[in-house]
C-alpha cells in the first residue's frame, strides 16, 4: 500500500477546513430606528419610496405582519439581542436597562455572543442596543470581535422646518449637504467597505456576523433636502388605518397633544412628508450595504435581514407616537433572505414577532438552538411563506401591560382598559369588542392562552423524543428513517449530525415535515452520527432520539 505523506494529509486537513468555513453562511443584520409597516409591498400605505428594500422584500421573503416584543426602542431591542420576552425578563419601558442588570439574568448569552461563541467574526455598529453609542456597557461591548463607535443620525435644515410647540424633540427640516458628511452615511459606508474587504482581512477564515443600526427615521426628522423632495404635499394621503371618533370605544383613551397641535396647524401631511423622508434616506443607507454585499465574493453565502425596531402612528388613533399597546405601535417591516429558502419572492401573511429573529439566524447557519430563547424559527416560513400549519401566536409587552396576538385577534390584557379586535374582519382596530357579551368566552380563553404563553406552560407540554430512528448507508448517501409516535401537532422534526473525525461538533443539517430524510451531502469512509428531534406547533421541542450511525 502506498504510503500518504504528512503534507498530503495537512493538505487534505487544510481544505476541509477551508470547505466547511466556505459553507457556513454569514449573517447580514439591518435594523432602522422607528421604522413602521408602510413599506409598500406589505399594503398598509404604499406611499413610501424605498426601492432598496422593496428590492431586497422581493428577492426574500416579506413577513408582512411582523410585531416588535414592545413598542418601545430599548424593551423591543433587548428582546431582539437576548431571545427573551420583555415580559419574561421584566424590560418593558425604555427605562428599564440592559438585560443582565435585571434580576436573575445576568447569564444571558445575546445573540451577538452566540455567534462569536459559535466561531463567527462578529461586527456591530450603529443603534443596535439601546442607546445608540457601541461600546457603552449597555451595548454588550465584550461580546462583539469589534466594533464601530461613531455616530448615527443626520443633520437637517431651515428648509421645510416646523417644530411641534409641547415636546422638545418633535421638529422636522431638511438641509442641503454632502451626503457623505452625515452619520448614519458615514455608517453605510464604513459597513460597506468592511464587506468589500473582509476577504482580505485578518478574520476572513471566519464566517462574518455583521450587524448595522441606522437611526433615521427616528425623531427629530432631519434629512436632506433631496429625500423630502420625493413627496408632493398635494398627492399624499392621510393613512387609510385613521378613523375619526376612533378612540370612543376605549375606556379612557383620548387624542394626543402631539395629534392635536399638529392638526390645528394644519401639517398633518408636512409631518408625514418629514417622516417619509426619513424612511427614504434609511432606505439610500441600507442600499449603500446591500450593493456592497451584491458586489463581493459574499453574495450568494449570506442571509440579510432588514427590520425595524417597532412600528410608528402618523395620525392613527389620533396620536403621532410609539408607546402604545394599539398595533400600529409595534408593526414594523422584516425581510429576510435566505440563499437557500425555497419561498424566495414571497410575501408571508403570517403572524411574526422580531423575537424570532434569534433562532432563525441560528438555524439559518446551521449552529445549535439555544434553548433559552423565546421567539420560534421562521426556517418553515422561508420556505413555505403562508404554510397552512404555522400558527403561533405572539406576546408583546409595554410597561407591564401583555398583549397578545393570533392569526385572528389581537388582546391587550390591562384591566378596565382591556382592548380585543378581530384583525382579520377589523384589521385597522376599529371596533374594540371587549365589552360585548358575545365575546366573553373569547376573552377568557385569549387570557388563559396568554398567561400559559408568558408562563412556559404551553398547552399539552412538550413532543416526546423521536423513536425508531435508523440510519442506512448508501453510495453518496444515508438514509434516516424514524417513526412519527402519532404525535398529530408536531410541525417538523430538526436533523443534527456530527462526524467522528476529531472534535467535529452537531450541526443542524435539515427541518423536515416528514419523519424521513436523506443526507446526500456526505463522503465516502467517513461516519457520520445523527439525531433528530421534533417541535410541535407551539413552537416547543421535544428530547433528541437516540443517536445513530452510518458510514456510506
Amino acid at each position: 500500500m502506498k504510503k500518504i505523506s504528512i503534507y498530503y494529509l495537512f493538505f487534505l486537513l487544510l481544505f476541509s477546513a477551508g470547505s466547511v468555513i466556505a459553507q457556513q453562511k454569514n449573517v447580514l443584520l439591518l435594523m432602522a430606528d422607528d421604522f413602521n409597516h408602510w413599506l409598500a409591498p406589505i399594503g398598509y400605505d404604499t406611499q413610501a419610496i424605498t426601492p432598496n428594500i422593496s428590492s431586497l422584500a422581493a428577492d426574500g421573503v416579506l413577513f408582512a405582519d411582523t410585531s416588535s416584543a414592545s413598542p418601545v426602542c430599548n424593551p423591543s431591542r433587548q428582546a431582539l439581542w437576548s431571545g427573551l420576552r420583555p415580559s419574561t425578563t421584566g424590560i418593558s419601558r425604555n427605562g428599564d436597562g440592559f438585560v443582565r442588570d435585571a434580576p436573575g439574568f445576568q447569564n444571558v448569552v445575546t445573540m451577538n455572543q452566540y455567534f462569536m461563541q459559535q466561531g463567527y467574526y462578529v461586527y456591530g455598529g450603529g443603534k443596535l442596543y439601546h442607546p445608540a453609542k457601541m461600546g457603552a456597557r449597555e451595548t454588550d461591548p465584550d461580546n462583539w470581535s469589534a466594533l464601530y463607535t461613531g455616530g448615527t443620525g443626520s443633520p437637517g435644515g431651515s428648509i421645510y422646518s416646523w417644530a411641534l410647540p409641547s415636546i422638545n424633540n418633535f421638529y422636522w427640516g431638511a438641509g442641503e449637504f454632502d451626503l457623505s458628511t452625515a452619520d448614519d452615511t458615514k455608517l453605510a459606508l464604513h459597513m460597506a467597505d468592511k464587506i468589500t474587504n473582509y476577504h482580505i482581512s485578518p478574520q476572513s477564515n471566519k464566517p462574518f456576523f455583521i450587524a448595522c443600526g441606522f437611526f433615521r427615521p427616528h425623531l427629530p426628522w432631519l434629512v436632506e433636502k433631496q429625500f423630502f423632495d420625493l413627496y408632493n404635499l398635494n398627492s399624499l394621503s392621510i393613512p387609510q388605518g385613521y378613523l375619526n371618533d376612533d378612540l370612543d370605544d376605549i375606556p379612557g383613551a383620548v387624542a394626543a397633544t402631539d395629534h392635536k397641535e399638529i392638526t390645528a396647524a394644519n401639517k398633518w401631511k408636512d409631518a408625514m412628508r418629514a417622516y417619509l423622508a426619513g424612511l427614504s434616506y434609511a432606505d439610500y443607507n441600507v442600499g449603500i450595504v446591500l450593493d456592497a454585499l451584491n458586489a463581493s465574493q459574499y453574495k450568494s453565502n449570506t442571509v440579510i435581514v432588514f427590520v425595524g425596531d417597532h412600528g410608528w402612528h402618523l395620525g392613527e388613533k389620533d396620536r403621532w407616537r410609539k408607546f402604545a399597546v394599539y398595533d400600529n405601535a409595534s408593526r414594523t417591516t422584516m425581510v429576510i433572505y435566505d440563499p437557500s429558502a425555497s419561498g424566495n419572492g414571497g410575501i408571508s401573511r403570517k403572524v411574526v414577532s422580531m423575537l424570532d429573529i434569534y433562532p432563525t439566524l441560528v438555524e439559518l447557519a446551521g449552529l445549535p438552538r439555544n434553548d433559552a430563547n423565546e421567539g420560534n424559527s421562521l426556517r418553515t416560513l422561508l420556505d413555505k411563506p403562508n404554510d397552512a400549519n404555522w400558527n403561533k401566536s405572539i406576546v408583546l409587552t409595554y410597561a407591564g401591560i401583555n398583549v397578545l396576538k393570533t392569526s385572528q385577534w389581537r388582546f391587550v390584557d390591562n384591566g378596565s382598559q382591556s382592548q380585543l379586535y378581530n384583525i382579520v374582519s377589523d384589521p385597522y382596530e376599529w371596533f374594540n369588542l371587549y365589552s360585548n357579551p358575545a365575546y366573553v368566552n373569547t376573552v377568557a380563553a385569549l387570557r388563559t392562552e396568554l398567561a400559559n404563553l408568558i408562563s412556559g406552560n404551553e398547552p399539552g407540554g412538550p413532543p416526546a423524543a423521536p423513536t425508531g430512528l435508523t440510519a442506512t448507508a448508501q453510495s453518496g448517501a444515508v438514509v434516516l428513517d424514524w417513526d412519527d409516535n402519532a404525535e398529530s401537532n408536531i410541525e417538523y422534526y430538526i436533523v443534527k449530525r456530527a462526524s467522528n473525525r476529531g472534535s467535529s461538533r452537531w450541526r443542524t443539517i435539515a427541518t423536515v415535515t416528514q419523519s424521513a430524510y436523506t443526507d446526500q451531502r456526505v463522503r465516502g469512509g467517513r461516519t457520520y452520527r445523527y439525531v433528530v428531534q421534533a417541535e410541535n406547533t407551539q413552537g416547543q421541542l421535544s428530547p433528541e432520539s437516540s443517536q445513530v450511525s452510518a458510514t456510506p
